[in-house]
């Protein structure tokens, strides 16, 4: 039998593997002259009853460490043992009978399971490793910050030597098996500076290591160095710093929009952070929220989203190859992750724009063992405008709360307490001198979120997080209206309607390394949702009051999941075969769905990759939409007896390729089947609730397919971003455009995108991008028809899909031959920006500034066409096209301090 003696720390002064190459050549030659010379003698010694390993030896303690055993078995024989610590896990607690009374058996007993043995020659006992018996064990542990312990999610663990690989989850807990040879981890981040961990002596447990950010001055910079992004087919991490890389309107840092330099994203209107992903709507894209989903996102009619800058640390997009444990939507995930909270010493920071103000506080209330972290954001339009510039139009103001609290139990197990609460409001008159308006609107809409998260390591190869969750979307709309019955009469109706949300939710996912090459996860959920659609209230003048109660529906959302990461082939071929299961429970109806994903991704030679997937999956709730930009008159729905769930087939196909971690290039194809999708055939007043709104829905397929172009340069004082999409977005309904099918609202046949970042030195910067999208679908009348009779006049009362009009006007019928028949012009804009920062020590100021839109360019917000017109007996005015742009060459200032 063929033995391996590894040179190491030896108790008769063998060489460690550290020593000169002359000494282990020596040692070498020694094990050789051992093990063949001798063989004979070896084995005549093993089987004589002078044998060193029948000496007797009685432990004075029946439980110890191997060491410790050696160590005393020395002591009372004077015997030398040879070994490798390389080899032996000399800090591993093992347990005798007390029956083992000689040196052989307490050998044998401490060394079961290691593949290692005792041998006893020429007066000495060496312990020796059989060759193919190489032992591997599990180290695991966080990898953190080093300057504020906040644990980083997607850094690299490697073994130099196996090269072998993990990546942190988003806890910033790793599990890595590894040889008894090994001697030193990397550890590893684009924004951190690699670290070589030496290994102390082999054995299961923790490691806890801590990344040093790239070009540390202090804690409170660090944020703003974190600029690059980790791309692959259908997947996308960002963290936070790249936000404040690019121009940005306004001067407002939004994360979604900054998905949307990536391809395969878009915004419905023009510098809207609501997503588009792949031709899918809004409402199919799962927003998580620390875990939570979050079902309105937008603020300011959209222009940013809830997601507070200063309180984000990662954004994680997923577009395909959808991992199992999420589900519920059909396009896309975006899993956002807020900071837990500097665990070392108090910072902050301010930020200051023309549109809004924010301050963050985060520090320790234990250092080391507990954290916190606030930041507040608040709109100042109408603080600075509300009284005199903007009296005219109307009242708006908006803010975000976001907390979190951050508890270390012990080195297994830790605690997290999530919130974040965010509202609206705005007020708009009928005397708006911008719009003509026949009513008064007053939205008030709002998200709250709390969540408890609990994790625990179970053992080094078992992670377990556990959630509990509630969250709210609260919906108010109310409508003043003067509706004119005759020249000298009018009737006033104050329409007021309710809509929200609420979910309770529990879930359980747990990650099992099983070995490097294979991981496992699975999890179950319950959510307990309760849906009150619309809920419409009346008062009309010199009338009763009308109020209609909103149906409201309780039902259990159950989801359970199962995951296998296969590494094979030398971990050139990587398999991720999983099941997502979900069903909607209700009194009425019972729906479900199993959902199968699969992924394999290719390794080939060069640093290139080719990657397929394919997912299934179901979505259980709807969105009523109505043709208002991103307004929360909106509604969300449950899938019921008569409206049945969502499903989508995705299918994607990529290629990745990359040039010394400086360039990266992707492209990809993908195709997408929806079916049972959900849509309005009414542009009635979604609140009013006179009839079900089960009977104003419709369902009907689609298809979505194209293709996405990505080149990127990461490093550098030069980086950038080129990215271009080709897509088509195509629905069908039976009882739409006369079945046939048509472009969806959300089609863009071309998205492009350029965006470039010079830095002149570490503390300027100049960056610039370009954006180009395709005009969106729209349906005008192929022929309008003057309503002399006045039809839509019906017993003295409007209907309500038109506005009134006097006496001397009037109304024209429209004759729509088909949906989506137009396109609005093309959208493209460049803009341009700088930062610099200042100061030094524990205060220091960042300023940024730019133009939005720098060649003016007219950009079609809303077009429209005039539905009444004035005539005389003289002359006839025709009916015309008006197009709405918001944002023409727009400068921006911002200012941050951070202490």
């Amino acid at each position: 039998m063929n033995y391996n003696y590894c040179l190491g720390s030896t108790i008769n002064k063998l060489k460690t593997p550290s020593s000169s190459v002359s000494s282990i050549k020596k040692g070498y030659f020694l094990i050789f002259y051992l093990l063949f010379l001798f063989p004979a003698a070896s084995l005549t010694a093993q089987t004589s009853k002078d044998n060193l390993l029948y000496l007797k030896y009685i432990p004075p303690l029946n439980q110890g460490t191997i060491l410790f055993y050696i160590q005393d078995l020395q002591k009372q024989t004077g015997i030398s043992v040879s070994y490798s610590s390389s080899f032996l896990h000399l800090n591993k607690k093992v347990q005798l009978t007390g029956k083992e009374n000689t040196t052989g058996q307490v050998l044998a007993a401490i060394l079961q399971g290691t593949g290692i043995q005792a041998a006893s020659l020429n007066g000495k006992i060496f312990l020796l490793r059989e060759q193919s018996q190489t032992q591997y064990y599990t180290i695991s542990g966080f990898v953190k910050e080093s300057n504020s312990n906040e644990l980083i999610i997607g850094a690299s663990v490697y073994d130099p030597v196996t090269r072998k690989g993990t990546e942190t989850n988003a806890y910033g807990f790793y599990t890595l098996q590894v040889p008894d040879t090994c001697t030193g981890i990397v550890f590893s981040h684009i924004a951190y500076q690699t670290l070589y961990q030496h290994l102390p002596p082999p054995d299961d447990g923790q490691l806890n290591v801590y990344l040093a950010p790239h070009g540390m001055l202090q804690t409170v910079n660090v944020n703003a160095d974190r600029g690059n992004v980790s791309s692959q087919a259908g997947y996308l991490n960002m963290p936070v710093g790249y936000v404040s890389n690019f121009p940005a309107l306004l001067g407002e840092k939004d994360v979604l929009k900054s998905l949307q330099l990536y391809p395969g994203t878009s915004s419905s209107l023009e510098s809207s952070s609501n997503l588009l992903i792949r031709g899918g709507g809004s409402d199919q894209n799962l927003y998580l929220l620390d875990g939570v989903p979050l079902y309105h996102t937008g603020h300011l009619f959209g222009l940013f989203s809830i997601f507070n800058g200063d309180a984000v640390k990662d954004v994680s997009l997923y577009k395909d190859a959808f991992p199992a444990k999420y589900g519920g939507r059909l396009s896309s995930v975006v899993d956002i992750r807020t900071r837990d909270g500097n665990m070392k010493e108090w910072h902050g920071s301010t930020t200051v724009s023309p549109v809004s103000a924010s301050i963050l506080l985060e520090g320790p209330i234990k250092k080391d063992k507990s954290s916190a972290s606030l930041s507040i954001r608040r709109s100042l339009v109408d603080l600075l405008y509300g009284s005199t510039l903007l009296s005219d139009y109307g009242k708006y103001y908006l803010y975000d709360v976001n907390f979190k609290l951050n508890q270390v139990i012990d080195d297994r197990n830790r605690i997290y307490v999530s919130f974040y609460k965010g509202q609206d409001k705005m007020f708009v008159r009928s005397n708006n001198p911008l719009i003509q308006l026949f009513d008064d609107y007053n939205f008030d809409w709002s998200n709250i979120s709390a969540a408890a998260k609990w994790t625990r390591v179970i053992n080094p190869k078992i992670f377990s997080n556990t959630t509990v969750s509630y969250s709210r979307f609260y919906n108010l709309f109310t409508q003043n209206s003067i509706i004119p019955l005759s020249f000298y009469d009018s009737l006033f109706v104050r329409g007021k309607g309710v809509s929200r949300i609420r979910d309770i939710a529990a879930k359980n996912e747990t990650e099992y390394a099983i070995s490097n090459n294979q991981h496992i996860s699975f999890g179950l959920g319950y959510t307990y949702h309760n849906f009150a659609p619309t809920a419409y209230h009346t008062n009309i003048s010199a009338g009763d009051a009308l109020q209609r109660q909103a149906p409201i529906y309780y039902m259990s959302d159950v989801t359970a999941y199962v995951e296998d990461e296969l590494s094979l082939l030398n971990d050139r071929l990587v398999v991720r075969p999983g099941l997502h299961f979900g069903a909607l429970l209700q009194y009425s109806s019972v729906y479900a769905s199993a959902q199968p994903r699969l992924m394999a991704r290719w390794q080939l030679p060069h640093s290139q990759y080719i990657q397929m997937s394919f997912a299934k999956m179901t979505q259980f709730l709807h969105q009523l939409t109505t043709p208002v930009i991103n307004l929360p008159t909106d509604l969300w729905v449950p899938s019921t007896e008569n409206i049945k769930p969502e499903h989508a087939y995705s299918y994607s196909l990529g290629y990745q390729k990359q040039w010394s971690n400086l360039w990266r290039f992707n492209i990809n194809l993908y195709y997408k089947q929806l079916k049972d999708l959900v849509t309005t055939n009414t542009v009635l007043n979604i609140f009013d609730n006179s009839d079900l709104w089960e009977k104003k829905v419709i369902a009907g397929n689609g298809y979505n397919y194209g293709s996405e172009l990505l080149v990127e340069k990461t490093q550098g004082k030069l980086t950038g971003v080129f990215s271009y999409t080709l897509s088509w977005a195509w629905r069908q309904f039976d009882r739409l455009n006369a079945g046939r099918m048509f472009p969806y609202k959300e089609d863009r046949r071309h998205n492009l995108s350029l965006a470039l970042k010079y830095r002149i030195n570490p503390k300027w910067s100049l960056a610039a991008s370009w954006k180009f999208a395709s005009g969106a679908p729209f349906t005008l009348p192929v022929q309008i028809f003057p309503d002399f009779d006045w039809a839509r006049n019906i017993k003295g009362y409007l209907d309500e899909r038109y506005s009134p009009f006097s006496t001397n006007q009037v109304n024209y019928l429209p004759y729509f031959a088909r949906l989506n028949n137009y396109r609005l012009k093309p959208i493209h804009h460049l803009d341009i920006g700088g930062t610099v920062n200042l100061g030094k020590e524990k205060f220091r100021h960042i300023i940024t500034a730019g133009v939005y839109n720098i060649y003016n360019r007219s950009n079609p917000f809303i077009v429209s066409f005039d539905q009444f017109s004035y005539f005389t007996y003289d002359e006839i005015y025709p009916l015309q096209l008006y197009q709405y742009s918001l944002f023409k060459t727009l400068p921006y200032l911002s200012y941050t301090l951070k202490f």
